[in-house]
């Protein structure tokens, strides 16, 4: 009985030890998983950033395939980039493209390859992009970018939703 008792416990364990290194390895697939093919920052500024120049929005292939991505001129490119900006005092918003129309539009892109990055620009004009708050000389903005495309119509488009890491600019 001693025997038997001893072997179901030392079975368990195996099969305890077993799962936990599956486990480990799932959690490890999950992670290099998450990780994302595409890449998206914002430029780092010298300086100081004025409201009449624009923020530049850097989208790199991170993967080791060629991936297309939506031109910026047609509706499936137009609103992929959105900002979120939060103020010294704590207020915040969303900063997106202004809706547009189009007499001309079909699903064209522009190709990445391999460590390639697409730079798109983000205006303080308001024609252009909504959202932005007041900035007056002197203040800073926490700003964060997302980049995000459904890939609709087709399904050879890069999909998915990347957001850069925060960054806090100056503007004088």
């Amino acid at each position: 009985m001693r025997l038997l008792a001893h072997l179901a416990a030392t079975l368990l364990l195996v099969v305890f030890l077993a799962a936990l290194s599956g486990s480990a390895a799932s959690d490890n697939d999950a992670a290099v998983a998450a990780e994302s093919d595409v890449r998206v920052a914002l430029a780092v500024v010298e300086g100081h950033r004025t409201t009449n120049s624009p923020l530049h929005v850097i989208i790199e292939n991170a993967s080791g395939e060629p991936q297309s991505h939506f031109e910026e001129w047609n509706s499936w490119g137009y609103g992929n980039l959105t900002v979120e900006w939060t103020d010294a005092a704590g207020n915040s918003g969303t900063v997106a493209k202004v809706p547009g129309l189009w007499t001309v539009n079909f699903p064209s892109t522009v190709t990445l390859q391999p460590g390639d990055a697409l730079v798109r620009e983000v205006s303080f004009d308001s024609k252009l992009w909504q959202g932005w708050p007041e900035v007056p000389s002197g203040a800073t903005l926490t700003l964060q970018v997302t980049y995000h495309s459904s890939g609709e119509p087709a399904a050879d488009e890069w999909t998915g939703s990347v957001t850069a890491k925060v960054q806090t600019v100056l503007f004088r």
